[in-house]
């Protein structure tokens, strides 16, 4: 589950410390409080700690300093105390019925210190929510924690403003005492991985576009070792100030968030152009290893899979190779069903890169396979119907949830599966889920009346029918899109103004259900032994000459010359049990030569074609292989031969 960032609005609910999800303006209500490094007022201000519904009850209020309160919009401040020996106020906020709206405290004649001039604002501020205790013992509330726990991984991008974190070297970073609203920068690393220690679930951490080397080790650091609030720690620590990730729990690495976006709001497509761009001439860089790049879009695809691979690489260096996949899971992320090529030319690049040892500049000191650099990859899983729900009732809404989802789901998320497997990574979308109205449709246009759309009772089910789509073509984790955020996409009832996280909506129901029953089998592409005809629509084969079919229909073409060459074809199958098989071709065509098979992106040597008389059908040598059960991607690969080699058929034995 994608969470978002922390906000007065935002209706998460997600913090004991009501603090934490409150912004300081000034008296005049301005955005200028005068902040210090770390959030706090700098003169006098008004503190905003709802704009949506807050609960009855006793707030805990304390903070460094003292000021003369007042409640605003509800409310009455009570019991206020300074104690001048510790430099402390403390006081309740009693709402005596839930409050809707715009509610807010007002802090006038404030003084930090006792010698300290009056109106210099105030330090380490809290508001603690009825029920919690003031010490700092329980971070998050019980409810969001409960939310949270129905998820495997909890993924922090709007937690951490990926989209705008311009953030390039540690010292820029937000740290864990950083009080209020973060903008841009987002929260800190240290908050999110404290989330998912106390959720007990998986984290995933979206690294910033512009992250230098030096932060990213530090980064790895901190999720093995803890920090201190500065700095990580190197080695383990007894007591660590900020813990590291939980032993047992996994770290997903995704860098940025949709590079490949040059939507409004998306920063990172833009840093990453222009870092792909001062690097795509420069033959002693990776993505240029193979001679200077002419086409800057060829050079940010290659960019974006050399950051993403080169983060993993670092936290290969701190938590160590055996760690790697079982702990450490770096995702390759791009654009749906490979779109514009982000995934398949990234995929491509990757291999032939650090395929190699290099000793030369580009050095690349160990070969890995795409599967050694990232644990899976693909783009969203986003689905909608195909009927735009102009209203909320009748006929239009019927079909809508008919058509929910459309073939195109299936469609797009079977070409990510199978670019993911030929080269043995797990297929994982970075976000998805439904999208009523929303970015399914393009826009956001139908937004008002999507909470309707999200909660309506069929939701549940065409939920359901879209979690067995993805299982069946072999999906590994699907990361919905949000818990509480835009109303085409979030997963709270924002029919109902509630004063606690949500943790019984319709779609949250339709997680219960998906968690509850069992994962059906997958079903993509062709039970072996048998033959495989690459022509038959159901063996979903992929190749990067469309329009390379030849002999009347009936083969694909794989060209062994540079020009117009089509240089692999992936073909997804099946088995009933794991065990040793061979491996074959049937060819369309009179051709000596070879192609390189590769088995879920592990080579296993090459395929030598043999001319047959009739010119009709060729068999080709046989490959042993062994195969799992299930899944597995075949990837006829660098055609070699005196002529153009028509292959019709896989076959297994």
């Amino acid at each position: 589950m994608g969470i978002g960032g922390l906000s007065y609005w935002d209706r998460s609910f997600a913090m004991a410390d009501l603090g934490r999800q409150s912004e300081a303006r000034g008296l005049d209500w301005s955005y200028d409080v005068a902040a210090d490094a770390d959030g706090n007022p700098r003169k006098d201000f008004q503190l905003i700690y709802s704009a949506a519904k807050v609960g009855a009850g006793t707030y805990k209020l304390s903070f460094t300093g003292r000021a003369t309160l007042a409640a605003g919009g509800a409310g009455t401040v009570q019991n206020a105390t300074y104690d001048s020996a510790s430099n402390t106020s403390k006081a309740d906020l009693v709402l005596g019925s839930d409050a809707i709206g715009n509610v807010w405290l007002a802090f006038n004649d404030t003084f930090r210190t006792a010698a300290s001039a009056k109106g210099d604002g105030l330090t380490n501020i809290h508001l603690w929510r009825p029920g919690y205790a003031t010490d700092g013992s329980a971070l998050f509330t019980t409810e969001f924690l409960s939310a949270m726990k129905k998820f495997k991984v909890v993924r922090g991008m709007d937690f951490l403003s990926a989209n705008t974190n311009a953030q390039s070297n540690w010292q820029e970073r937000t740290r864990p005492t950083f009080f209020g609203l973060t903008g841009n920068k987002g929260q800190s690393w240290e908050l999110l991985v404290a989330l998912a220690n106390a959720a007990d679930r998986d984290v995933w951490l979206n690294v910033p576009v512009k992250a230098d080397d030096d932060y990213i080790r530090k980064l790895a650091q901190l999720v093995k070792f803890g920090s201190d609030g500065n700095l990580p720690y190197t080695s383990t620590q007894a007591k660590p100030v900020y813990p590291p990730l939980m032993a047992g729990l996994k770290v997903y690495l995704e860098y940025g968030n949709e590079i490949w976006n040059p939507g409004a709001g998306f920063l990172g497509f833009g840093w990453a152009l222009e870092l792909a761009n001062a690097n795509k001439d420069n033959i002693t860089h990776p993505i240029a290893f193979d001679g200077a790049q002419t086409d800057q879009y060829i050079a940010l695809r290659r960019w974006i899979a050399y950051r993403s691979a080169s983060i993993g690489l670092a936290f290969r260096g701190v938590f160590g190779d055996a760690a790697m996949m079982a702990t450490v899971r770096p995702i390759l992320a791009g654009q749906v069903g490979d779109g514009n090529l982000y995934l398949s030319l990234g995929l491509q690049w990757a291999q032939a890169f650090y395929g190699h040892v290099r000793q030369t500049a580009p050095g690349n000191p160990v070969a890995h396979k795409p599967s050694d650099l990232w644990y899976g990859g693909g783009g969203a899983a986003y689905y909608d119907g195909s009927i735009d729900p102009k209203d909320a009732t009748g006929a239009t809404l019927d079909a809508y949830f008919a058509s929910l989802p459309t073939p195109t789901f299936a469609i797009t998320s079977t070409v990510d599966s199978i670019w993911m497997h030929a080269y043995g990574l797990k297929y994982v979308a970075y976000e998805g889920g439904p999208g009523p109205g929303g970015s399914a449709l393009g826009s956001a246009t139908g937004a008002a009346l999507s909470p309707t759309f999200n909660n309506d009772p069929r939701m549940k089910d065409r939920m359901l029918i879209a979690q067995d789509i993805w299982d069946r073509i072999g999906g590994d984790e699907l990361v919905y899109y949000v818990y509480s955020s835009s109303a085409p996409w979030s997963f709270t009832n924002e029919l109902v103004q509630q004063v606690v996280s949500d943790t019984s909506s319709v779609k949250l129901q339709a997680i219960d259900a998906i968690n509850a029953k069992a994962k059906p089998a997958v079903a993509l592409g062709s039970m072996v032994p048998g033959a495989v005809y690459l022509k038959n629509a159901a063996s979903q084969t992929i190749g990067s000459d469309a329009a390379g079919w030849a002999l009347n229909g009936t083969a694909y073409l794989l060209r062994p010359s540079a020009a117009n060459s089509s240089p692999y074809i992936l073909v997804p199958i099946r088995t009933a049990s794991a065990g040793s098989y061979k491996i074959s071709l049937n060819i369309g065509a009179s051709v000596t030569g070879s192609v390189a098979l590769f088995v879920n992106g592990d080579s296993q040597g090459k395929i030598n074609l043999v001319p047959d008389a009739s010119n009709t059908a060729a068999a080709s040598s046989k490959v042993t292989v062994t195969l799992p059960a299930g899944l597995s991607v075949l990837r006829l690969d660098t055609p070699q031969g005196s002529g153009d080699i028509f292959v019709k058929d896989v076959v297994v034995e």
